[in-house]
C-alpha cells in the first residue's frame, strides 16, 4: 500500500459504515420497492438510524420529523406505491417554509422558532410527488458564505462549504438520498464537491423559487442534492413534468467537451488540477473529444460582476436584519452588507448588462460542444474555519447556465473532488443525460462507505 492510499484509508476509517438500506440513492431504493424487497419503513427507519448515529458530530440537521416520516412511510407501505417518489426520504434546507416544521433561515438567534404557516411552493411539490420528508438540514451562518454547525462528514475537522452545508453533509453521509438546497454563488455545488456528492444547479426559475429565504433575484436557484446522476434526473423529471428528462436514453461516449482554464487556475491546488486532468484524458481515451477554450477577456470578469449583483442584492435584501439585529450578525455579515450599500444602481446595472453580453457570446463560444468541464473547486475541503472559494462555479449562476458536480475522485487525504460539468441555458435534460455519459467513464465515488 502506497503513501496515497494508506491516506485515503486513513481518512475513510474515520466515520463507521452506513447500512446496506441508507446507502441506496433514490433510483435504487425505488427498484427495490418496485421489487418487493424494499418497504418505505424500512428505508426511513435506516435513515433515521443513521441520523442518530451520526447528527450528533456531522450537525446537518436542525429539525427531524421521525414520527411524521414514519406514519407516511406505514401509509406508503399500506397503500402501495402511486407517486414518482412514493417512498423516498427527503431532507430540506432550512431556508425553505415548511409549514409542519420550523424554518429558521440558518438565523437561529434571529429567528428562534420561526414557524412559517404555509409550504414554500417546492415542498408542496415534494409532497405532492410522494417524498417523505425527514426534515430540515443546517445551513452556514447567517445563510452565507460564513462557516455554520454542520462539518464534513469525511473528516469533521473539514468544512462542508456554504450555505447548503447540512444538505450536502446528510446526502455524503448516507442520512437521506436526496436533499433539496439552493444557490446564489456556489451553494449547491460547492457543499457537494466538498461532501462527495452530485449537486445539480438548474437553470434560473426551472423550479420556482418562492418561499424561500431570498438572496438575490437574478442568481437564486433550487436543485437537488444526491448521489448519482440518475436521481438528479428523475428529481428534475419529477419536478418539471417533462419527459426529456430520460433516464432509459442510452449513454454515449462520443462527448464534445470545451475546456476552459480560467484566470483563477493558478490559484488552485496543483494537485487537485492533476486530478482534473487526469479525468479528461481518462474521458478522451473513452472517446470523448476534448478541446480548450478560448474565452473573450469580458468572460474573465464575471466572478467580480457576480459579486457586484449578490452583495447589492443582499444589502438590501438583509437592511431590515441590520437596522433591528446589528448585534447579532457577524462582523463579517455586517462587512459584506456595508459592501453592498456602497454599489450604486449604476453599478448593478453595469454588472447586469455584463452578464447579457456574456450570455450572448457563450452560444457562439460554444454552439460546437455539448458541455464545458472545470474542476468544482480549487482543491480539497479546507479546515472548518473557511467554506472555501466558489471561483469556478459563481460565474454560471451569473449565467444561469445548469451545471453539474460529479464527485469522481478523492485527494492524496482521501477527501472529495468534484469534476464540474456545464451546459446550455433551459437545457437542463441535455446536460443531465451527457453528465450520465460522463459519470459512466468517470465513476461516481459517492456510495463509496
Amino acid at each position: 500500500m502506497d503513501s496515497s492510499d494508506r491516506s485515503r484509508s486513513a481518512a475513510a476509517a474515520k466515520r463507521p459504515q452506513a447500512s446496506r438500506i441508507a446507502t441506496l440513492t433514490a433510483a435504487q431504493g425505488l427498484r427495490e420497492m418496485e421489487r418487493g424487497t424494499l418497504t418505505s419503513v424500512a428505508w426511513v427507519e435506516a435513515c433515521l438510524e443513521r441520523i442518530d448515529a451520526r447528527n450528533p458530530d456531522v450537525k446537518a440537521w436542525v429539525h427531524v420529523a421521525a414520527e411524521a416520516a414514519l406514519e407516511q412511510a406505514r401509509q406508503t407501505d399500506r397503500q402501495g406505491r402511486r407517486r414518482l417518489f412514493d417512498g423516498v426520504p427527503l431532507g430540506l434546507k432550512d431556508t425553505i417554509d415548511t409549514a409542519e416544521m420550523p424554518t429558521e433561515l440558518g438565523d437561529p438567534e434571529i429567528f428562534p422558532d420561526r414557524q412559517p404557516t404555509v409550504d414554500a411552493p417546492v415542498v408542496t411539490m415534494a409532497r405532492g410527488l410522494g417524498f417523505t420528508v425527514l426534515g430540515k438540514n443546517a445551513v452556514s451562518r447567517h445563510a452565507i458564505m460564513l462557516p455554520g454547525p454542520a462539518r464534513n462528514p469525511h473528516d469533521l475537522a473539514r468544512t462542508p462549504a456554504a450555505s447548503s452545508a447540512g444538505s450536502a453533509a446528510a446526502v455524503a453521509d448516507f442520512m437521506t438520498p436526496i436533499s433539496v438546497g439552493t444557490q446564489t454563488a456556489g451553494s449547491i455545488l460547492r457543499p457537494s464537491a466538498f461532501c462527495g456528492a452530485v449537486g445539480f444547479k438548474p437553470t434560473l426559475d426551472a423550479i420556482p423559487y418562492v418561499g424561500i429565504r431570498t438572496y438575490s433575484r437574478p442568481l437564486d436557484v433550487v436543485g437537488p442534492i444526491c448521489r448519482s446522476v440518475e436521481d438528479a434526473t428523475l428529481f428534475m423529471r419529477g419536478f418539471t413534468q417533462d419527459p426529456r428528462f430520460d433516464t432509459a436514453k442510452p449513454l454515449t461516449r462520443d462527448v464534445r467537451v470545451g475546456v476552459w482554464r480560467t484566470k483563477d487556475w493558478d490559484n488552485a491546488d496543483p494537485a487537485a488540477m492533476a486530478v482534473f486532468e487526469q479525468n479528461l484524458k481518462k474521458l478522451s481515451t473513452a472517446g470523448a473529444r476534448i478541446s480548450t477554450l478560448s474565452m473573450p477577456p469580458l468572460f474573465e470578469k464575471m466572478g467580480d460582476a457576480q459579486d457586484v449583483i449578490m452583495a447589492y442584492d443582499l444589502a438590501r435584501e438583509y437592511a431590515a436584519i441590520k437596522r433591528d439585529h446589528a448585534e447579532k450578525c457577524d462582523p463579517e455579515l455586517l462587512a459584506y452588507l456595508e459592501l453592498g450599500e456602497t454599489y450604486s444602481d449604476a453599478d448593478y446595472s453595469q454588472a447586469l448588462d455584463e452578464a447579457d453580453a456574456c450570455r450572448r457570446a457563450f452560444y457562439d463560444l460554444a454552439r460546437d460542444l455539448d458541455v464545458i468541464a472545470m474542476p468544482s473547486t480549487l482543491g480539497e475541503a479546507p479546515l472548518a474555519s473557511s467554506t472555501g472559494s466558489s471561483a469556478f462555479i459563481r460565474i454560471w449562476s451569473l449565467l444561469h447556465n445548469p451545471s453539474i458536480t460529479l464527485p469522481t475522485s478523492r485527494s492524496a487525504a482521501g477527501l472529495p473532488l468534484g469534476f464540474q460539468i456545464v451546459g446550455f441555458v433551459k437545457e437542463d435534460a441535455r446536460l443531465l443525460y451527457f453528465a450520465r455519459c460522463v459519470e459512466d467513464i468517470l465513476g461516481n465515488t459517492a456510495q463509496d462507505r
